[in-house]
């Protein structure tokens, strides 16, 4: 009886055994030296290099000839300005330097002959001369009254609307070339020991050096101010896009997915796997950004590191599983 009772003690124990603990299956990096460029993202504002304000000179009522988008020639009439008393003027202008030099043709005419006197000749030439003179008055505040494209561009949009009575110095709108675009960054002053000439810009996904670096400030933001030209933009003038910036090269250093460090008030810090086994390793990081951070002290090439220290801990095992190449 005794023997059947140790029996089954026995074979009691054997069953609530526990296995031994293989670990659980978990994301890891192998980590070995890589370079890394240091980059920052930036605003960039599109413009054109060459553009023309359509400024008002002289007050009168604005009428549109032409409308956004149109494509111009230079000398196109783009708008003009409806002034009364500007098309009066210079009509009595046109009129007045027409007959003051039929009068002078005549007087010159009768003086060759003797039927007039040389004085006569010559007070009525200065009648024509100084019609000739208001005349190009009237005909320079007439042309006041006109918008001209200065070049071959595009027509940007009606800043103020057809019909409004406007005053001199408004803008009306803008005139530019759409090939030959630039884009403007602003940079805080804290870069300017990482800038340099011909670094690179990435603007949608091409490449492009810096052609200066900035010796002064914008004194209205207190920044610096950058324009890059790009060839063949795909942006729209005075659109806003990011432009990224390659500051630094770093080169054979540790580098690690943001998300696999894990960052408390005592310093950072990250999971080594040794033989399966999870343990804790201060490090200390260098440069980082939105998704990766440098590691300049802590970590060994050939070392393998938890991918998410956030729902391990020191001491779990683990089976190392790595991303496929």
């Amino acid at each position: 009886m005794w023997f059947l009772s140790f029996l089954s003690v026995f074979l009691l124990l054997g069953c609530t055994k526990t296995p031994e603990d293989k670990g659980k299956l978990a994301q890891a990096i192998y980590t070995s030296p890589q370079a890394y460029v240091e980059k920052s993202v930036f605003y960039g504002i599109v413009q054109a290099r060459q553009s023309s304000p359509l400024v008002v000179q002289t007050e009168g009522v604005l009428d549109w000839l032409t409308q956004p988008g149109d494509e111009l020639l230079k000398s196109t009439s783009i708008a003009r300005i409806d002034n009364p008393e500007i098309e009066k003027a210079h009509e009595l202008a046109t009129n007045a330097e027409s007959i003051a030099r039929q009068q002078y043709d005549r007087s010159s005419s009768l003086a060759k002959s003797n039927a007039a006197s040389q004085q006569q000749r010559q007070e009525r030439e200065q009648v024509w001369i100084t019609a000739q003179q208001n005349l190009a008055k009237a005909e320079i505040d007439r042309k006041k009254a006109q918008f001209i494209a200065p070049f071959d561009g595009v027509l940007g949009p009606h800043l103020i609307h057809e019909g409004t009575h406007v005053k001199a110095g408004e803008v009306i709108g803008h005139f530019f070339n759409p090939s030959n675009v630039v884009v403007e960054v602003q940079i805080p002053v804290m870069f300017k020991e990482s800038l340099k000439a011909n670094q690179i810009a990435i603007i949608a996904g091409k490449q492009y050096p810096l052609p200066h670096v900035p010796k002064m400030l914008n004194p209205h933001s207190n920044m610096m101010v950058i324009h890059i030209p790009i060839q063949q933009s795909p942006f729209l003038i005075g659109e806003i896009i990011d432009v990224e910036i390659h500051l630094k090269e770093w080169n054979q250093v540790i580098v690690l997915p943001l998300g696999s460090v894990k960052f408390e008030d005592e310093g950072a810090s990250v999971l080594i796997s040794n033989s399966g086994k999870l343990e804790k390793r201060a490090i200390t990081i260098g440069v980082k950004d939105a998704t990766q951070v440098v590691v300049v002290k802590g970590i060994q090439p050939g070392e393998t590191v938890c991918s998410d220290p956030h729902h391990y801990y020191e001491g779990d095992r683990i089976i190392p599983k790595y991303p496929e190449l």
